[in-house]
């Protein structure tokens, strides 16, 4: 940590990428098969189950502001305990980074680099991801705020260049998904889109200017939702679901139908960056919580070798997993939305109950 103080915008930033990263390539195909012509409301429904999240991450954050997430744990339940705590949420997010930097990885060989290795790719993105790490959180943090105004550019470019594409007809019949449905694509939805948020706590309180953190976060996922919300509405109401089910990544094919001021060629590949902008920050954020796990539960000193370590353990094991995407697929469909919902929501009631006994 380093002593200039993380602004609320720079705060919301964070959020806004983290929240919205996982859309291309799993959430949206998650949701889509359990919803099908429904799935645009999922992104609406998330608010209620965020802002309760969003309660407790306050709470947390608010108590001993001055320690990070690590800290805060050890403190509450002592060193066994909560290194053994640490060591699960530390995995689990090792494992939706694995997933993420898969997916961003995949994509981009699929769509651009056809013909470049796998792993020429990974070490790429691996190299800017560590440069990025190297220079401090405050350098995350700014680029996050530069990423952030870029991104809104695009989306807005894209939704008024797919306006004239809008066919209401692909939504219909609306609300003809059951109870199991919508259990299914919330579940979906909760783990991969609202669950990086408790990334966020590893930043002290103390370390951001003036904190407001409730309004901070409603308003930036309120924004994510939004916009997620708008994605998935326009790509099925351009395509229907049908097609959408088809195509391996239609956010992205359908902004091949954008047309700006006469320019239609090739420019979907200038607008799919703002997706790919929340991949970035994610994996980065991801890399960072680890890293400050590590750093508190264990005392290393030497941060930018962590960083490196973890970085190249990410590549090893994207390579290594891409061997069994059919595999992978199956358990990001069946297994690990579950299993990430049920171990967040008990690891964050553990934290809170055991703060709650603190102050009696």
């Amino acid at each position: 940590m380093t002593n200039r103080k993380i602004s609320n915008f720079e705060f919301a930033t964070l959020n806004y990428f983290i929240t919205r990263a996982f859309l291309i390539g799993v959430t949206f195909n998650a949701i889509i098969n359990a919803m099908k012509q429904d799935s645009w409301i999922i992104p609406l429904l998330s608010i209620i189950p965020a802002f309760i999240l969003i309660y407790f991450i306050n709470y947390i954050m608010s108590y001993e502001p001055d320690l990070d997430l690590p800290e805060k744990i050890i403190k509450l339940f002592k060193k066994k305990i909560g290194i053994f705590i640490i060591f699960i949420m530390s995995l689990i997010f090792f494992i939706m980074g694995i997933i993420n930097y898969l997916n961003l990885n995949n994509f981009v060989q699929s769509q651009f680099l056809s013909k470049t290795p796998m792993l020429a790719i990974a070490i790429m993105f691996a190299i800017g991801t560590y440069y990025i790490l190297s220079k401090g959180i405050d350098v995350v943090c700014r680029t996050s705020n530069v990423l952030f105004y870029i991104s809104m550019v695009l989306f807005v470019l894209s939704l008024i260049g797919l306006l004239p594409e809008f066919k209401l007809d692909n939504l219909k019949p609306f609300f003809t998904s059951d109870l199991d449905n919508y259990v299914q694509g919330l579940n979906d939805y909760y783990a991969f889109n609202v669950v990086p948020m408790l990334l966020l706590m590893i930043i002290p309180k103390d370390k951001i200017k003036n904190p407001k953190l409730k309004q901070t976060l409603i308003i930036s996922y309120l924004l994510s939702a939004i916009t997620l919300f708008l994605i998935v509405f326009q790509t099925i109401s351009v395509f229907g679901y049908e097609l959408s089910l088809l195509y391996e990544y239609p956010q992205f094919l359908v902004l091949k139908h954008v047309t700006l001021a006469g320019l239609s060629s090739r420019i979907e590949s200038i607008l799919i960056m703002q997706l790919l902008f929340d991949i970035l920050i994610l994996n980065t954020f991801i890399i960072y919580f680890i890293s400050r796990n590590i750093h508190s539960t264990f005392n290393i000193r030497k941060t930018n070798l962590v960083y490196f370590i973890i970085c190249s353990l990410m590549v090893i094991s994207t390579i290594y997993v891409s061997k069994y995407n059919i595999y992978i697929d199956n358990l990001i469909k069946n297994i690990i939305p579950t299993v990430t919902s049920i171990f967040s929501i008990i690891i964050i009631l553990l934290i809170c109950i055991k703060i709650k006994m603190s102050k009696k």
